[in-house]
C-alpha cells in the first residue's frame, strides 16, 4: 500500500531549483533515507510535505488525500510527524513535561485550565511510558536544557512520537552525535519504528546510518532524484558515488 505520493513537486527560489519535478512513492511501514549532497533539496522536500513550504507546482498524497499547501498544524492532525536538524524542544521544562506537553496537545487538553497537570493520571502513564521506550526515564526530571545533545534529540523523537504519527519525518537525526550515540539512535529509531508499524521517510548524512537502515534509498542532487533503489543498489550505482558516496580507488 502507498503511504505517501509525491507527484511532479516542485519548488523554486528565484533561479534556484530546490526541489525541481520530484516523483516519489513510499510504501507502508517503509523506512526510507533520502540521501544526497549539501543543497540537494532534502530539507526543501521535508518543508513541502509538511507544510512549511507551498509548491510552487505538483501535489503530495497521503493515504490517497491531497494534502498539498495545507499548513503545519493541519499536516500533524493527519498524523504525519516531523524533527528537525536543531533539536525543537523546551529547554525551561523538564524532560517528562516536554513530553506530556505534546501528549496533551495532541488530545486537545493543553488548554484546559480549571485541571492540574498532575491530574491527568493516563497522560501522565503514558509519559512516563514513552520515556522508558525512549531510555530517558532516568532523566525525567532533568531540565531539558541540561541533556546532552544525543538526548535533546532522543526527547525530540519523543515528543513526535507522542502525537501518534503514522508517516514520521527525520531530518538528520544523528547530526553532531559521537559513535556511541549514534549507534544508540539508529537501534532506537529502528525498533520504534518497527514497533508503532511507522513509515519512516529521514535524510542522513552518515551512510553507515543510512546502509543500516533504509530499506530503500532515493538519491538527489540539484533538486531532482538521480537514483532510487535497495542500499546495495545504491551501494553499487556509479552515478552515486560520483555525486555523493565518492569514487573508490
Amino acid at each position: 500500500m502507498i503511504h505517501l505520493q509525491i507527484d511532479n513537486l516542485a519548488k523554486s527560489f528565484g533561479q534556484l531549483h530546490a526541489v525541481d519535478g520530484v516523483d516519489l512513492k513510499v510504501e507502508q511501514g517503509e523506512i526510507r533515507c533520502i540521501i544526497g549532497p549539501n543543497g540537494a533539496g532534502k530539507t526543501t522536500l521535508f518543508n513541502l510535505i509538511t507544510g512549511r513550504l507551498k509548491p510552487d507546482t505538483g501535489k503530495v498524497f497521503f493515504k490517497d488525500e491531497d494534502i498539498t499547501g495545507l499548513p503545519p498544524h493541519k499536516i500533524v492532525r493527519k498524523s504525519i510527524g516531523r524533527s528537525f536538524q536543531v533539536s525543537n524542544i523546551y529547554p525551561n521544562l523538564t524532560v517528562f513535561q516536554n513530553i506530556r506537553v505534546a501528549i496533551l496537545s495532541n488530545k486537545l487538553k493543553s488548554w484546559i485550565f480549571y485541571r492540574p497537570v498532575g491530574k491527568f493520571f493516563d497522560e501522565n502513564d503514558e509519559t512516563a511510558n514513552i520515556l522508558q521506550n525512549m531510555n530517558l526515564y532516568e532523566e525525567k526530571d532533568m531540565l531539558s536544557e541540561a541533556l546532552s545533545h544525543g538526548d535533546r534529540k532522543k526527547l525530540e523523537l519523543g515528543m513526535v512520537i507522542a502525537m501518534k504519527p503514522h508517516l514520521l519525518l527525520l531530518d538528520e537525526p544523528t547530526a553532531g552525535m559521537n559513535p556511541t550515540e549514534t549507534e544508540s539512535t539508529i537501534s532506537l529509531i529502528r525498533d520504534i519504528a518497527r514497533q508503532l508499524g511507522l513509515t519512516l521517510m529521514l535524510t542522513e548524512h552518515d551512510m553507515k546510518v543510512v546502509f543500516s537502515l533504509a530499506d530503500k534509498i532515493t538519491v538527489m542532487h540539484y533538486g531532482k532524484i538521480v537514483s532510487e533503489g535497495e542500499p546495495n543498489e545504491i551501494r553499487e550505482n556509479e552515478t552515486v558515488r560520483q555525486i555523493y558516496l565518492g569514487k573508490e580507488n
